[in-house]
C-alpha cells in the first residue's frame, strides 16, 4: 500500500514539474518586450530652467479663478494647462518676466507664442481695467 502511494506521489510530482516547465516555455514564447517610450521632463531640458518658473498658486483665490481666455491667444486647452500648472489669474500672467516667458514656452513646447501673441501686454491691459 505504501509502495503504491509513493509511486502516485512521485508521478504527480513529475507531472507537475513537467507542467511548470511547459508553461514556462509557452510564456517565454508569447512574451513580447514592449519598447520603452519616455519624454524628458520639460523642466529639465535647460540647465537652471526651474529657477525661472513663474509665480504659481496651489489653488485659485476664494473669489474664483479668472477666465484666462480673455487674453487673445489663450484657448480653452491652454487655459486648462495653465490652471493645472497653478496659473489661475490674469494678474499672474501680467507679472511674468522674460525668463518666466522662456520657462512657460519651454514647459509647454510653444515656441515664441507668448511673445508673438503678447500675452503679458494684454494681461497688463486687462488688469488695469
Amino acid at each position: 500500500m505504501l509502495m503504491i502511494a509513493s509511486k502516485i506521489v512521485f508521478w504527480l510530482l513529475a507531472v507537475s514539474i513537467l507542467s511548470m516547465y511547459i508553461g514556462f516555455l509557452i510564456g517565454k514564447v508569447r512574451y513580447k518586450k514592449k519598447p520603452v517610450s519616455y519624454e524628458i521632463n520639460p523642466i529639465l531640458r535647460k540647465p537652471g530652467n526651474i529657477y525661472n518658473k513663474p509665480f504659481i498658486l496651489g489653488n485659485p483665490r476664494p473669489t474664483g479663478k479668472d477666465d484666462l481666455k480673455e487674453i487673445e491667444g489663450i484657448d480653452k486647452e491652454m487655459e486648462v494647462k495653465l490652471n493645472a500648472l497653478g496659473i489661475f489669474h490674469i494678474e499672474q500672467i501680467a507679472k511674468w518676466s522674460e525668463k518666466n516667458i522662456d520657462w512657460i514656452e519651454e514647459y509647454f513646447s510653444i515656441d515664441n507664442r507668448v511673445i508673438e501673441e503678447e500675452w503679458v501686454e494684454k494681461a497688463k491691459v486687462i488688469t488695469k481695467r
